[in-house]
């Protein structure tokens, strides 16, 4: 005879709150460990696929330096910093019934492995890296790189091992602030309403063990947690989309990824266009 199975956190809060369910959307852990991708393969700080005649991005924007002396720490560097390699993602190899935005074959996230300032794609935050997105939706012309460009300056916490992808199919759940009012109310009386004596069995938590998943993240929803939540427009008037989020300290070869005090930088699209500047919330 099976024994029986302890219910999750997210099991007890779902049975309670059946309601839930209808806010709920799929989404994608990657799972990101340590191994020897190559250039086909979907990989987190791996090598790239490139086109031959697309120049390699860089940056040149004010930089930070938080090791530096005082009054020191803000850098231009005389040469432009090489962008490295976030994500490379096939949309081969996502689960069945899930795709990249629009129809894409390829998403690949970039980054300025440094401190800025003043990020130009942030939102309300700063001393981040910088991002850049290539959706692709043609990849035959695309090749491996002779040899991959470099930056000449990275900060440790942002200078990502390659890694190959564990990909896991999820429901992920907006924060409280997104649920009806009613709805809310109910779950967070439920959580506090616990006896005052004798043996008491903690009661999950919506915050922590159901809504907006922590973890390298395609789709979703993102967490927030240094601000109260709010709506992320594009400069079209569009409510933006969360595409995809970078975690600190995960386990399994992103340990030393730590976002600033060690939060999460979720990246945030325009649906109306991919040719709309992107957002970067750090959260």
């Amino acid at each position: 005879m099976p024994r029986p199975t302890t219910p999750t956190g997210r099991d007890r809060l779902l049975t309670a709150f059946p309601e839930l369910h209808e806010y709920g959307t799929p989404a994608l852990l990657l799972h990101p460990h340590l191994g020897n991708p190559g250039p086909q393969d979907s990989s987190v700080g791996g090598p790239l696929l490139w086109p031959a005649d697309e120049p390699w991005p860089t940056c040149d924007f004010l930089h930070y330096d938080f090791d530096a002396p005082q009054g020191a720490e803000e850098i231009h560097f005389d040469a432009p910093v090489a962008l490295q390699p976030v994500l490379q993602l096939f949309a081969r190899d996502l689960p069945d019934e899930h795709a990249l935005h629009g129809g894409a074959e390829l998403l690949q996230v970039l980054w300025c492995p440094n401190s800025h300032p003043q990020p130009p794609d942030a939102f309300g935050h700063g001393y981040t890296p910088w991002l850049t997105i290539r959706s692709r939706h043609d990849t035959t012309n695309l090749r491996p790189l002779r040899e991959q460009p470099l930056a000449h300056t990275a900060a440790k916490e942002y200078t990502l091992p390659p890694c190959l992808l564990a990909i896991e199919e999820i429901t992920d759940y907006p924060s409280g602030a997104f649920l009806p009012e009613e709805l809310a109310d109910r779950i967070q009386e439920w959580e506090e309403d616990v006896p005052q004596t004798g043996h008491v069995v903690p009661k999950p938590s919506y915050f922590y063990d159901l809504a907006h998943r922590r973890g390298m993240k395609l789709g979703g929803y993102h967490r927030w947690s240094l601000t109260d939540p709010a709506p992320i427009e594009c400069e079209c008037g569009t409510p933006m989309e969360h595409l995809f989020q970078i975690d600190s300290m995960e386990p399994g070869g992103l340990e030393r990824l730590v976002i600033s005090r060690g939060y999460s930088l979720g990246l945030h699209h325009c649906p109306a266009s991919p040719e709309h500047p992107h957002h970067t919330v750090m959260q």
